[in-house]
């Protein structure tokens, strides 16, 4: 395969790990201005060029096919050169990413894909092992599988004595991720008999009527020029009474989001307390969910008692409030990696893991008990502070911060340093999780310190696999925090994906389909958005360009991006109607969250659908 080393054990690498690797590339195209034409962030960079090397691996791509796709589906306009530059710095470290995991024996999840395709599968004695190890397949969900799966499963059938492909209509929400829904049509045609089923163990009929109403309102894509006639739009059965009314608005519109946020709370209230609805059986859905509105919702619904727990696996690890807040104590706690904090930053983390200290006296406590002179920071006591700051925190508070100050400066005393993922280990559970902690009932913060723990604890394997040795153990610490720091999106996560308890989900809408999970209620937030229709901008990559079912010498034209933005709707829209029990709950502002007026495809859909 081209290693320098054949003999030598390989190191997998997870995509934090792949992150590290390639930092130095990108920084020093970055330090060179080869992506100023773009406004994209260092940490994007770096996933969208691990993302085209994952893709064309999945599609059997070279890497210069890939680009060369990518350069394709570049738009023409004043931004173009400047965006095939970065292209072209892309390709470039691209390739000097692969010959580092060559030359040092890392394998990172491409070069894995790659060596099986290539290598494992095009041997004939391990092929043979690989084929007869089982004598029946269940292949599930093989809309949402690569087209390196599928192509798998098609060499894999004719050795097995039995195999069930299963397949959704309108499936394929992984598109995104490298998921090629047009390859089932390709398995289908090797099965001896095909059957179809249409009835649903979800949706109740009233639910499926409005279900079909959106099926003939949104109809399937099809693969067109800008030039070829369009069909007339179908018959459009009108929805009956109680189908209608499973679709949930407000009496009246709310100009502002806040007044939005509010109806969804009290609805979600009205269902719990009032009607004994579980919290489990609710559904938050947005196009986006930022960390204000995630803080919004949460605040007003601890206010009733109901459990809530958010999903956001896209996100970068350090944008979680836990996460920076693990990350600020654990630089207190070795001031020999010289990371300086602020007292911005003190004050964070003392809000988030001091149950009760709201972020005002946060700030207080920061400035009177943290010293930050460089590198070095100096702590003092609650007792030791002045006697009016303890009274305006207060003394029940206080005793909680002297329980973190005399952990943290004990720690500082030992000799011995311990990894980071240990430290994290033994904070959490002889601290934070302990009454008086804000990390006592938190179900997200938990998972998060739990996140970080395993995080750690595989980059430090990853580090000492590839030689670099145990004696850097402190080092390695500090190495990943700033892994983190950067902005680095975190790894497969598979605790995140499992339920978690009886709580209300706040989550992406496409996130939610990912999980592939009914609920009883779903309260679908923003409906004015445009993001329930656009795609999120990607200068560096492009999902559909790089697949199999795009011609490769084609380019990208508006039309296209136009009608895969209606079928990405449609898809999105179905899923969430079919994953829904019982009803539907709309919830529209005028203006965004931004403050910015909308009136996105999405609303018009609602409009059509309630005007037949």
């Amino acid at each position: 395969a081209g290693f320098a080393e054949p003999d030598r054990e390989p190191v997998f690498l997870d995509l934090e790990t792949s992150q590290y690797h390639m930092g130095p590339f990108v920084d020093h195209a970055l330090d060179q201005a080869e992506f100023a034409g773009i406004r994209v962030e260092r940490s994007r960079v770096i996933s969208q060029i691990l993302d085209n090397l994952n893709k064309s691996a999945l599609n059997g791509f070279s890497i210069d096919e890939a680009y060369a796709r990518l350069e394709l589906s570049v738009p023409p306009g004043d931004s173009r050169t400047a965006r095939l530059n970065a292209l072209r710095s892309a390709r470039r470290i691209s390739h000097d990413f692969r010959n580092l995991c060559l030359t040092s024996s890392l394998v990172d999840f491409s070069l894995q894909i790659e060596l099986l395709t290539q290598h494992v599968l095009a041997n004939e004695w391990s092929r043979t092992h690989f084929f007869r190890s089982r004598r029946h397949l269940i292949f599930d969900n093989a809309e949402e599988d690569t087209y390196a799966a599928q192509t798998l499963i098609a060499q894999w059938l004719p050795h097995l004595e039995s195999a069930l492909i299963l397949s959704d209509d309108d499936g394929g929400v992984r598109v995104f991720l490298g998921a090629a829904p047009s390859g089932v049509s390709r398995l289908a045609e090797l099965c001896d008999e095909a059957v179809h089923l249409d009835q649903s163990w979800v949706m109740p009929p009233h639910i499926r009527r409005l279900e079909r109403l959106v099926d003939q309102l949104l109809p399937a894509a099809r693969r067109a020029s800008a030039h070829t006639p369009q069909p007339a739009p179908p018959d459009v059965a009108s929805a009956d009474d109680e189908a209608a009314s499973k679709i949930r608005l407000p009496v009246a519109g709310f100009r502002f989001y806040p007044q939005m946020l509010a109806w969804v709370t009290e609805q979600i209230r009205s269902l719990v307390l009032d009607q004994g609805v579980a919290p489990g059986a609710i559904a938050i859905l947005a196009p986006y969910v930022s960390d204000a509105l995630r803080f919004s919702l949460q605040t007003e619904l601890d206010k009733y008692g109901i459990l809530s727990t958010t999903h956001r696996p896209s996100r970068a690890l350090h944008a979680e409030p836990a996460a920076r807040s693990l990350t600020t104590l654990a630089a207190l706690a070795h001031p020999l990696w010289g990371i300086a904090q602020s007292p911005t930053d003190v004050a964070l983390a003392l809000s988030v893991v001091v149950d009760g200290l709201d972020p005002v006296r946060a700030n207080l406590l920061a400035q009177h008990a943290y010293r930050s002179r460089g590198a070095a920071a100096e702590f003092q006591s609650f007792e030791g502070l002045q006697s009016a700051i303890q009274q305006r925190i207060t003394y029940r508070l206080g005793e909680a911060y002297d329980r973190l100050f005399n952990w943290l400066a004990d720690y500082r005393a030992g000799d011995e340093i311990q990894p980071l993922d240990q430290f994290w280990a033994r904070l959490f559970s002889e601290l934070l999780s302990q009454p008086g902690f804000g990390f006592h009932q938190d179900l997200d913060a938990a998972r998060v310190a739990h996140q970080l723990v395993t995080s750690a604890r595989n980059f430090r394997w990853a580090l000492e696999s590839s030689g670099q040795g145990s004696e850097r153990t402190s080092q390695m610490g500090r190495e990943y925090v700033q892994l983190l720091s950067s902005g680095a999106v975190g790894a497969l996560y598979s605790p995140g994906w499992r339920e978690a308890g009886d709580a209300v989900l706040i989550a992406p809408a496409y996130t939610f389909l990912m999980r592939n999970r009914a609920v009883d209620y779903q309260f679908w937030l923003d409906i004015g958005s445009s993001g329930w229709w656009e795609r999120l901008y990607q200068p560096l990559t492009h999902p559909h360009v790089m697949s199999h079912n795009w011609p490769p010498n084609q380019p990208w034209t508006d039309f296209d991006e136009f009608t895969t933005r209606q079928a990405n709707m449609r898809r999105l829209t179905l899923g969430l109607l079919r994953r829904t029990r019982r009803q539907v709950f709309l919830a529209l502002s005028n203006f965004s969250e931004s403050g910015y007026e909308q009136r996105g495809p999405l609303l018009s859909l609602i409009n059509r659908i309630l005007a037949v």
